[in-house]
């Protein structure tokens, strides 16, 4: 599975997209339904990336300003965007992490509180 190869992911976007274009690809339904659920789950990865490289670039540039002037609510707004992005780097993290085959399944988990070690 492809996890934040950027490159990879477009390529395999094209790829995917120009598998669509085929003859006779809506013939048979589930597999035209897989390609098109993974060219979802892989421009909402790149989509993500490209939003948090674009905060963080707002970012820098909203330091690069408080730098040159010291402003209250300039200030605030900046440790609220980091926060913000801070959160959003963390959740991304762990869907990159669990890109594997089943990872996208939900899960049943049950827990038994009770005496530890039995």
């Amino acid at each position: 599975m492809i996890h934040f190869d950027l490159l990879k992911i477009e390529n395999k976007i094209k790829k995917l997209e120009e598998e669509t274009m085929k003859d006779g690809f809506w013939n048979d339904q589930k597999k035209s339904s897989n390609i098109l659920q993974e060219i979802k789950i892989l421009k909402g990865k790149f989509n993500k990336y490209n939003n948090i490289k674009s905060n963080l670039e707002n970012l820098i540039d909203l330091n690069d300003l408080l730098l040159i002037e010291i402003d209250e609510d300039m200030t605030n707004q900046l440790i609220k965007n980091t926060e913000e992005l801070s959160s959003n780097l963390e959740k991304f993290e762990i869907e990159t992490l669990l890109s594997g085959k089943y990872d996208r399944n939900n899960a049943i988990l049950t827990f038994h509180p009770g005496a530890g070690g039995t």
